[in-house]
């Protein structure tokens, strides 16, 4: 079963054979805040859909190659991508086109905005019926912390004066072993250290257990994800070396703000697992490729992939689940990950795994970058004021722009007009076309009364400019609708280093 994040922009994957018709309903879902992506026919989605790993399907019946029907049967048959929702299209109203096994059904043409509406509804029933669930996996967990937290304050007691005492003998070892049999002394020695490793050990497990069990409150710092990775490579190089050849590959990657003995923990735990699914001895054969880059979002990625035996997909929805583990008895606890899981998600971050049977896993980890804010304490967020009468547009520009700067939207270009005669903004959002107010009027205005917030406008124009917006847009500051997250941050970036 996929999971996703609620906070994150909704997927869609369109299948439509028409070119032009599959192009102007992704455009119209982008412009609502979808992030969408377009195939042709039912086979192509298929293949596409663990890529992209979409909240909701969006289908059109007849294609070729593999029409509506065939895929819905081919994705029940998939237990990996049965449960994503469909919405179905047809231009037929016929009983057959009506009957497809589909968790809405529309007919063309409908507009963009009972689309989107259709989306939505189709993930908020979906989320409905699986809350029970949530709910109850919640209180599993939370038994589980309690437990685990009672567990880990009855060894530690113990544990520590273990700590304490081999130490001390340790200490004394030496001078007790003067003028006496010093091979012995020696030998009292190894096996007071092997003593103290093994008490080491048990200290380190039980930190897992409590990070598993409550919330980490270590304070965070701006950091580079390779400085814990290598630190975590260096720890397991030992075990590695026997069973694998290293590859590492480095893209660049964005500072995050987290503790670095934490994030090691989380490599450490996945460098683990992709060692222990090799065999020992045929070093030669097998690779572990451990890889850092930024995605499109501006995230740090840290991928560690193994070509190893693989997880069965029956296993991979329970792999995070705390104590589930299919190593032998006593060759782990099966909190690892589970562990590792809930680190990541504190700092924001998400894992995700892809494997098959024969040929591999690949664990990857999206962490999103340190903002300004975070690695220089005194920056005050940069203020920005957003002016577009389409609630779903602003909204979604918002929430691309929240983590570094403070947006304050206007839906109403007279109410923007006041705000803007009576705060200052570090810059101004402004969508070309709106109702009450053309962009370009409010840019006249200010033009006279705040020419410093003239100068600092982007617009946000659609495709249905005239010539003369064109000429205009020119020789103004601008973006082309459906905006990327990224296209937003660049401009205002811009605006800031010009300092104007």
């Amino acid at each position: 079963m996929m999971q996703h994040n609620a906070a994150e922009t909704r997927r869609v994957l369109l299948v439509e054979d028409d070119a032009e018709l599959r192009e102007a309903i992704g455009e119209a879902l982008a412009t609502h805040g979808l992030d969408v992506t377009a195939v042709e026919d039912g086979r192509e989605a298929l293949e596409r859909m663990r890529e992209v790993r979409p909240d909701v399907v969006v289908l059109d019946l007849m294609m070729p190659v593999m029409d509506g029907w065939q895929f819905r049967l081919e994705q029940r048959r998939d237990p990996e991508l049965a449960d994503v929702p469909v919405v179905a299209l047809s231009a037929s109203r016929s009983a057959a086109a009506a009957a497809v096994d589909a968790d809405l059904f529309l007919t063309k043409p409908c507009s963009a905005a009972t689309l989107a509406k259709a989306v939505e509804e189709v993930i908020a029933v979906r989320q409905r019926r699986a809350e029970p669930a949530r709910m109850a996996q919640a209180e599993r967990m939370a038994a589980l912390g309690t437990l685990a937290a009672g567990v880990v304050h009855e060894i530690n007691n113990p544990l520590t004066y273990v700590l304490l005492h081999i130490n001390q003998a340790l200490r004394l070892l030496p001078s007790v072993a003067k003028g006496g049999d010093t091979s012995r002394a020696e030998r009292v020695g190894e096996l007071l250290t092997s003593a103290l490793e093994g008490a080491e050990r048990i200290r380190d497990i039980t930190r897992g257990i409590r990070t598993f069990s409550r919330v980490d409150d270590r304070p965070h710092d701006a950091l580079d994800v390779r400085a814990p990775l290598q630190a975590a490579i260096a720890l397991i190089d030992h075990d590695l070396r026997h069973r694998a050849q290293l590859t590492r590959i480095d893209r660049g990657v964005p500072y995050v703000f987290a503790d670095e003995g934490r994030l090691a923990q989380v490599f450490l735990n996945l460098l683990t697992n992709a060692v222990q699914a090799l065999p020992e001895g045929k070093a030669d054969a097998h690779h572990i490729r451990v890889s850092t880059s930024t995605d499109a979002e501006g995230r740090a990625v840290v991928e560690i992939s193994d070509t190893g035996a693989g997880i069965a997909p029956h296993h991979l929805p329970h792999i995070f689940e705390p104590f589930f583990t299919t190593k032998a008895v006593g060759d782990g606890t099966g909190l690892g990950l589970s562990i590792s899981h809930g680190i990541v998600r504190s700092l924001g971050g998400e894992i995700q795994v892809e494997s098959a049977l024969g040929e591999g896993t690949t664990f990857r980890v999206l962490l999103p970058p340190a903002t300004r804010s975070q690695t220089h304490p005194g920056f005050r967020r940069p203020r920005v004021l957003l002016v577009a009468d389409d609630p779903a547009m602003a909204e979604t520009v918002r929430g691309a722009l929240g983590a570094d700067h403070d947006v304050t939207v206007s839906t109403s270009a007279p109410k923007a007009m006041e705000l803007l005669s009576t705060a200052d903004y570090d810059a101004v959002l402004c969508d070309l076309h709106m109702r009450s107010l053309h962009g370009r009027e409010l840019y006249d205005r200010l033009r006279t009364s705040r020419p410093r917030l003239a100068d600092r406008i982007v617009f946000l124009a659609g495709g249905n400019v005239t010539e003369d917006e064109r000429a205009f847009l020119g020789t103004h500051r601008h973006l082309d609708k459906p905006v990327a997250r990224e296209a937003l941050r660049t401009a205002l970036d811009r605006l800031e280093r010009d300092g104007r």
